[in-house]
């Protein structure tokens, strides 16, 4: 455990604010990135992952909907009121977001968010707007070194296993897939130390797709050599992506 103090100094604030619409807005099947935000945010639509839920029987039964957005830079002023996230009111940061979110999605004429839309909303209980603001549960970042510092999941100390993101996992990051399997590898440790009949939790490698083998590749040569990360691929990287993504979008085709 000694090395969890040192460890909690890599954490930064992610923390999520839930808008309930009038209207489902799908924008994307999946996660969404909003790259040029300055608050650095990222969505998911929610309706289309729970196919059998009756919205209606939720709050006062108009919700369609429901975005729920990620925001990962509290440091940074907005395009609002020109203040970073810490520095908002709860109002402002709902506000904030909101426009950021629009001038994302309302592109080339086409108005796919509307103040209309906006039912309610939900900011992470986490957040205690005071001065100045406190996050309750910032979460780790993976930082240069940190891997040493990050204990197993279990400890000398008899009957103590961690649970957390913050574990060493194969996952490898702050995730809660990274959390799920350190839950997994403390109920194997439990097991083992109650000399359990029961079988051990799965766990799954961290299984990367072969098509990034060049990438990583190329990256660990530069690491090496202590350069940094560069995003200006050879000529010959950048052809046999365009090559991957052209045979991808004819597969794709002639399946349909």
């Amino acid at each position: 455990l000694e090395n969890i103090i040192e460890l909690s100094q890599s954490v930064s604030w992610m923390n999520g604010v839930q808008f309930y619409l009038t209207k489902d807005i799908s924008v994307n099947h999946g996660h969404t990135i909003y790259i040029d935000s300055p608050w650095a945010i990222t969505s998911i639509s929610q309706r289309q992952f729970w196919k059998n839920v009756d919205f209606k029987k939720f709050l006062d039964g108009k919700v369609e909907g429901i975005l729920s957005i990620d925001v990962s830079d509290w440091d940074t002023p907005g395009i609002i009121f020109n203040k970073p996230a810490k520095e908002c009111t709860r109002e402002e940061v709902v506000k904030e977001i909101w426009e950021q979110l629009k001038k994302s999605l309302n592109v080339n004429g086409v108005e796919l968010l509307k103040d209309e839309y906006m039912h309610s909303c939900n900011i992470d209980d986490d957040i205690v707007f005071s001065q100045p603001m406190e996050n309750k549960e910032p979460l780790l970042v993976n930082t240069v070194n940190s891997w040493d510092l990050r204990p197993y999941s279990y400890t000398r100390i008899p009957n103590l296993f961690l649970a957390s993101d913050y574990v060493k996992t194969y996952t490898d990051l702050a995730t809660m897939e990274g959390a799920n399997e350190a839950a997994r590898r403390a109920v194997n440790c439990i097991l083992d130390s109650d000399k359990s009949k029961y079988k051990d939790c799965q766990i799954w490698d961290l299984s990367e797709p072969w098509v990034f083998a060049l990438f990583r590749w190329i990256d660990k040569r530069r690491y090496i050599k202590g350069l940094t990360w560069n995003s200006n691929q050879p000529f010959v990287i950048r052809i046999l992506t365009r090559f991957i993504i052209l045979t991808k979008k004819l597969t794709t085709k002639s399946k349909k």
